[in-house]
């Protein structure tokens, strides 16, 4: 084990000898990637030896950009001297969050922000799309917008934006869920945990516990498809409902409005819950209707907004 250690130290002090020459470090299209030695023996979604969780960057291609420990992840972040002052390494914070019950629920979450995990793997400049993969296979894509946005722990979740104070998506090496007291948090295995954007929004099922792998795609993120109806817009009986509809939809949500106006993230939610779908409530037409809807998902852009003109 002490072999295995010295072994480690110098690979990581050769990286670091390798970033000092680069004018900006983790600023550049260019990739960094770590000699094979540096992967480690067992496999990525186990722990090592030592019970230290390592987590890989890799890219589309399956080609490893970097693979690190917490303790590495540490020293290099300590090494970058030209992290942008607004992105912050380590970071230790309450979240809220919405899940698909839908409910509210707090995290206490302590770790790395994921902007500077990929800064200092290289590929901070380039990355468009970020996929987060759990050692059982789930995985969940955000878009370089969804990561470097805006994002909020609100105290009224689910209720108003009071007291909003800002935070950071973050892979949590200590978290707990369902507290806002920092003092419980405890050693975890590492978990993607990201803050809302409204204090609506349902960010739980972007949640990955046991992250194992982080892969990075630089081609343009795509848009989600509109939405559909059921059914087709056109002359309709007083009184009939209409659904809505996507090709996704439980991967998705729509957001609409029935007064002519541009619908948002805020406006109306019409599947709220995956679990209770008594709750997707359709929607009646008693006058001349006109139902515009936005479609917001992680890992795409929102679709365009759809217009739909249904006349009793």
């Amino acid at each position: 084990m002490r072999t295995n250690r010295i072994i480690f130290f110098l690979i990581f002090t050769f990286l670091l000898v390798l970033m000092a020459g680069c004018t900006t470090v983790g600023h550049t299209a260019e990739q960094t990637r770590l000699p094979e030695s540096t992967v480690a023996e067992t496999s990525p979604n186990t722990p090592d030896d030592d019970g230290a969780w390592r987590i890989r960057v890799i890219n589309p291609t399956g080609e490893e950009v970097w693979s690190f420990t917490e303790a590495g992840l540490i020293e290099i972040i300590d090494s970058l001297t030209a992290l942008p002052s607004d992105i912050p390494a380590k970071f230790t914070r309450v979240y809220s969050t919405v899940n698909n019950w839908p409910a509210a629920r707090f995290y206490a979450a302590d770790g790395y922000s994921v902007a500077s995990i990929l800064i200092a793997a290289g590929v901070y400049e380039t990355a468009q799309t970020i996929t987060f993969k759990a050692d059982d296979g789930y995985e969940v894509s955000l878009t370089r917008e969804q990561v470097l946005a805006p994002q909020y722990f609100y105290p009224q979740v689910h209720e108003s934006e009071d007291g909003a104070e800002p935070v950071f998506p973050i892979i949590a090496y200590r978290w707990r869920e369902g507290t806002d007291d920092l003092g419980g948090i405890r050693d975890e295995n590492p978990c993607l945990i990201i803050g809302q954007r409204n204090p609506f929004e349902h960010t739980n099922p972007a949640f990955v516990e046991n992250v194992s792998e982080i892969i990075v795609s630089a081609e343009p993120c795509q848009a989600w498809p509109p939405a559909s109806t059921f059914p087709a817009p056109g002359p309709i009986a007083q009184g009939e409902t209409i659904k809505l509809q996507h090709q996704n939809y439980g991967l998705v949500k729509l957001h609409y409005t029935l007064d002519g106006s541009e619908p948002t993230a805020l406006s109306n939610m019409y599947n709220p819950s995956t679990y209770q779908p008594e709750l997707n409530v359709p929607i009646p037409i008693n006058e001349p209707t006109v139902i515009k809807v936005l479609v917001t998902g992680y890992g795409k852009s929102d679709s365009e907004i759809a217009v739909f003109e249904f006349t009793p």
